[in-house]
């Protein structure tokens, strides 16, 4: 059976745990063969690029027996599916696309603009994975204390690390 051809936007977990969203398929200047251009779908952002042969090619038993996958990447659900879901997500107001949206910024600046913009919609999930994604440990009971430990700290790291880069 031949495997499916990886497309944008699909996410493939790769027998080691991670996960990876497809960014595009690519020709290699050097040999014309077909590559996949994808990112970590989580934490550090890196691009990887990887022949498409070798994506998409089975484990060998004999190197790892424990491993619960059959191929190296393996499609994690149906990219529609994924549409769907990210467009019910928002559609239903759920923190989930505030919180996506705030794991993806990358300099403390910018989280701070964000939560002063979105102050209003933050609630304490929200808080939560904002403080775990930051190494950050809370200490504070109410949302509205949580919220103002959090500014503190990133406002903090800001000064402190806009100085580093001088």
């Amino acid at each position: 059976m031949e495997r499916r051809i990886p497309k944008k936007g699909d996410i493939y977990k790769h027998f080691k745990g991670k996960k990876y969203k497809i960014l595009e398929l690519a020709v290699c200047t050097e040999t014309g063969e077909d590559m996949v251009i994808f990112e970590s779908a989580g934490g550090t952002r890196r691009v990887y690029a990887s022949f498409l042969e070798t994506f998409l090619c089975p484990l060998d038993p004999g190197k790892y027996p424990d491993s619960e996958q059959k191929y190296r990447f393996e499609l994690c659900r149906d990219r529609e599916m994924q549409e769907r879901s990210g467009a019910e997500m928002k559609r239903h107001g759920s923190t989930t696309a505030l919180i996506l949206d705030f794991l993806e910024l990358v300099d403390n600046e910018e989280r701070i603009r964000f939560l002063q913009k979105h102050q209003a919609q933050i609630d304490s999930r929200f808080l939560t994975a904002a403080a775990e994604s930051l190494e950050f440990a809370e200490n504070y009971e109410t949302v509205e204390e949580r919220y103002a430990a959090l500014m503190r700290f990133l406002k903090t790291k800001a000064k402190y690390e806009s100085r580093r880069l001088r």
